[in-house]
């Protein structure tokens, strides 16, 4: 239900994020940002270049070893000084077609800047605890059963063995000796799940049953027939602040950028002539 939720702001949020390139493209700002990782032809290239690009590139190299994370985008950055001198040399800069990628970019270092200034650092501790009190704490409460099962091909294996547990026999031991379900070699466990998680007629079954009762009619699905014990039902605990907040960051964040950016609209001039 949470996720549901955001989604619905996701593209507008994908969108916002992507016209503006990103909210933490900065160089590091320490003493350390000056320190040299390479050189090309006699120029530095600094730790904080190195910074910037690991930084733009943080979910593309997330999963490489730091080691070859290093080394890979250390040699990104030796290879775009090389072009660039290259190009230097050709004259490149002078042409049209740069001048026009320089003012995009610059456009969007800019849209970066005021994204980082007035969006992400204007976000408050209070402004996500009230998207959370609003939309995530004030969710109706949910029920959760934690049951056990036990899956058999044919009606009456499933009442052979209600007569067992009729008789005494225990349903965990039951289940590893017979069920054909994958949870089988677990005594059945399922864990704790909502409705709307399980085929109906099972999930139907299971939250009819109280607590430590188990069905005394085998059930039917199209994987065959369940025998089904209920250990225990509660309500289904909400997601902490901590466990959402990078969402709630992104929904606030797009909220407040749209904000921002009607009211620049409405007091700009755009004429777009079709």
């Amino acid at each position: 239900m949470v996720r549901a939720y955001f989604q619905r702001s996701a593209l507008a949020a994908a969108t916002s994020l992507f016209l503006i390139g990103g909210v933490h493209g900065a160089f590091a700002q320490d003493a350390a940002a000056d320190s040299v990782v390479a050189t090309v032809n006699g120029k530095a290239i600094t730790a904080g270049e190195f910074d910037f690009i690991a930084d733009q590139l943080g979910q593309q190299t997330q999963q490489m070893p730091a080691e070859q994370k290093k080394k890979t985008l250390t040699e990104m950055l030796v290879n775009m000084e090389l072009v660039s001198q290259a190009a230097l040399k050709q004259g490149l800069d002078k042409t049209d077609s740069f001048n026009e990628q320089v003012e995009f970019m610059k456009k969007r270092a800019l849209q970066t800047e005021f994204f980082r200034k007035n969006v992400d650092e204007a976000i408050t501790d209070a402004d996500l605890q009230a998207v959370y009190d609003e939309q995530i704490a004030a969710l109706p409460v949910r029920q959760e059963v934690k049951a056990r099962h036990i899956l058999v091909k044919t009606e009456d294996e499933a009442n052979a063995i209600i007569k067992e547990l009729d008789g005494g026999a225990d349903f965990a031991e039951l289940a590893k000796a017979k069920s054909t379900g994958p949870s089988g070699s677990q005594g059945g466990d399922l864990g704790y799940f909502g409705q709307g998680q399980m085929v109906p007629s099972f999930e139907a079954a299971a939250f009819a049953l109280d607590k430590g009762k188990y069905t005394d009619k085998p059930v039917k699905t199209d994987f065959g027939w369940h025998v089904i014990l209920v250990e225990d039902k509660r309500e289904a605990p909400k997601p902490t602040l901590d466990s959402v907040k990078d969402q709630l960051r992104a929904f606030v964040a797009q909220k407040k950028f749209q904000s921002l950016l009607d009211d620049l609209r409405k007091d700009a001039k755009i004429d777009i002539p079709e």
